[in-house]
């Protein structure tokens, strides 16, 4: 679907246009580019070494400025000719040969050391929000497996794992750095699998050993409208996709997240904000159409959400599938559509309707629509069905009734046998 093709990863080394590269810092030949880095590390090395990381602001801004060129000069790099991983790479077998700048990252553990002096020092938001740019810039920029190398994946996740702490968090102005880098971390991810496993099995201590830290950083965000909701919708589908053959992963997304319940449940809140009454443009008007609703920002966001659920289901591993299937049944469609389809006011009625039916042309997942077809089916409200209710606003002469043209030509069947077969024919 387009959803899932607009996230078809890029290669190495390709650069979006949100994320411009910074001027190389040294465009030389590599050796001395490396002598370039050896430089800024010996001078970097003394400030980290020193026992009062909070004595000085110079201090500060000399590790910022050296770490910044350093970054620099690894995300240019270029990988190396032959030759096996450094010490402190996670990945076994064939690893990709790495430069020489990334060799002395590595050895040296550059980022580890940098990112626990700013521990130590206390990380205010000022600098949580230079680290989080620095690791997306070298993770989405370099031409280099990052995060298959223990020096750079183990810092990444302690810097993350503050940013779930909730006495520091990440503050609503750094939210937009976090999910860039988050999703940055996914799109690595999808070019390399194997980097799903790593993150799994190498979360801090205090999240647990089965804490996908990531994943859970992004959940919040499921609902969230404007780019960002978009970029952590698109991150968690990144996630959905490469884990769909991955059992452990998997069960902890269906057992140990709030992942379903949120995507659901979210559902809940998100209709509860559309518009109660929709302007109706004459007789021949039957459903709601793209350009009726794409300018009602509430319906938007829904319909965003909805989407990416249906996407979820489409790439999901089954264990997460059938949950979130049941959590839309029952968290989504019969405590709130079934109430909302039965309001006594005629405006509450027609709305309420059309919603129902632009929701069922959206769409396409097996899965997904068969869960909506259970509910028109078989669920009851006042000792009615959905599908009773439905066939007498159908049958009546008032405006609460579909006209022709729409989806539900099938809902102007004669008798409930034959809308049952058809409504059950696109199920199939």
């Amino acid at each position: 679907m387009s959803w899932l093709s607009r996230l078809t990863p890029r290669g190495p080394g390709s650069r979006s246009s949100r994320n411009v590269a910074p001027s190389s810092p040294c465009t030389a030949d590599p050796e001395t580019c490396l002598m370039v880095f050896e430089n800024h590390w010996r001078q970097l090395s003394w400030v980290l070494e020193q026992r009062d990381p909070s004595a000085s602001s110079d201090d500060l801004t000399a590790v910022r400025n050296h770490t910044d060129q350093m970054l620099c000069l690894l995300a240019e790099e270029r990988p190396g000719e032959r030759g096996e991983g450094p010490p402190g790479t996670l990945t076994s077998g064939n690893v990709p040969p790495v430069g020489p700048i990334l060799g002395l990252m590595v050895t040296e553990n550059v980022l580890e050391r940098v990112v626990q002096w700013h521990l130590r020092r206390g990380l205010d938001p000022d600098s949580q929000g230079a680290l989080l740019k620095l690791f997306e810039m070298v993770i989405g920029q370099s031409q280099q497996p990052l995060l298959q190398h223990k020096a750079v994946l183990q810092p990444l996740l302690g810097l993350l794992g503050a940013c779930a702490e909730p006495q520091l968090g990440c503050p609503p102005s750094l939210e937009n750095s976090l999910v860039l880098l988050l999703n940055q971390i996914c799109v690595s991810m999808a070019r390399a699998p194997a980097v799903l496993e790593l993150l799994f099995r190498s979360a801090p201590a205090q999240h647990g050993p089965t804490n996908l830290l990531i994943f859970s950083l992004l959940v919040p965000f499921i609902h969230r409208d404007g780019a960002i909701g978009q970029q952590a919708r698109d991150a968690l589908l990144l996630v959905m996709a490469t884990s769909a053959s991955n059992q452990g992963v998997a069960r902890y997304i269906a057992e140990n997240s709030y992942f379903c319940p949120v995507l659901a449940t979210g559902l809940s809140a998100l209709y509860s904000s559309l518009p109660r009454k929709i302007e109706v443009r004459g007789d021949d008007w039957h459903s709601l159409r793209r350009e009726d609703w794409m300018g009602v920002s509430s319906l938007v966001l829904f319909m965003n959400s909805l989407e990416f659920c249906n996407a979820v289901i489409q790439v999901a591993h089954p264990l997460v599938r059938s949950q979130l299937v049941d959590y839309v049944h029952n968290g989504f469609l019969v405590p709130v559509m079934g109430p909302a389809l039965h309001k006594s006011s005629v405006d509450e009625m027609i709305a309420s309707t059309a919603y129902l039916d632009l929701f069922l042309r959206s769409v396409t997942e097996t899965a997904l629509l068969k869960t909506f077809l259970r509910f028109i089916l078989m669920h009851r409200h006042d000792n009615d069905t959905i599908l009773d209710t439905l066939l007498t606003r159908v049958s009546s002469n008032s405006r609460v009734s579909w006209r022709a043209g729409s989806w539900p030509p099938v809902m102007r069947c004669a008798d409930r046998t034959t809308l049952w077969r058809a409504l059950r024919l696109r199920a199939v």
